[in-house]
C-alpha cells in the first residue's frame, strides 16, 4: 500500500488485523502500512462499524459493475442507431 491510494478492501483487512491484535510491525510487513496511516484509517472510519464498511465495499463493487454494464449498453445502443441510420 506504499504510495498508492488505499481502497475499502484494504482498509477492511488492515482494520480487522489491527483489531485482532496484530502489531504495527506485522501490519507494515504484511500491508506496507505505517502506524500513522493505521491511526488515520481508524480516525477516518471510527464511526463506521465493520458491518457498514463491508456494506460500503459491496456497494462500491455493485456500482462498478453497473457502470460497466451501462457503458456496454451505450455502445450497443450507438451501434444499433448507426445500423438503423444506414438502412434509411
Amino acid at each position: 500500500m506504499k504510495n498508492k491510494k488505499i481502497n475499502e478492501h484494504q482498509v477492511l483487512k488492515v482494520l480487522k488485523d489491527y483489531n485482532a491484535g496484530k502489531s504495527g510491525l506485522e501490519l507494515f510487513e504484511k500491508y506496507g502500512v505505517y502506524g500513522t496511516n493505521i491511526f488515520e484509517l481508524k480516525h477516518k472510519y471510527k464511526d463506521l462499524g465493520m458491518d457498514i464498511l463491508v456494506e460500503l465495499v459491496n456497494l462500491n463493487e455493485e456500482n462498478s459493475r453497473l457502470k460497466t454494464m451501462y457503458a456496454e449498453l451505450c455502445i450497443q445502443h450507438r451501434k444499433l442507431k448507426d445500423l438503423l441510420k444506414e438502412d434509411f
